[in-house]
């Protein structure tokens, strides 16, 4: 699979990852890592995971997720 945002700029990378909100491959160069805090419930007590998830957007998706 190649990386989607590489092809459109005419590049040809290898892509590395796809992006959990559009579906789009992108390369490690394209690929935003975040850390995404994990719910559940618990009633009255903690209702977050100790430990968080990772997930990768693309960066018109990080674009559109971090714009005001």
């Amino acid at each position: 699979m190649r990386c989607y945002e590489c092809h459109r700029a005419g590049a040809d990378q290898v892509a590395e990852a796809v992006c959990c909100q559009c579906g789009v491959a992108v390369c490690r160069q394209h690929a935003r890592v975040e850390r995404q805090e994990l719910h559940k419930d618990s009633g009255l007590g903690k209702s977050t995971r100790a430990l968080s998830a990772r997930r990768v957007v693309c960066p018109v998706c990080f674009t559109a997720e971090h714009s005001p």
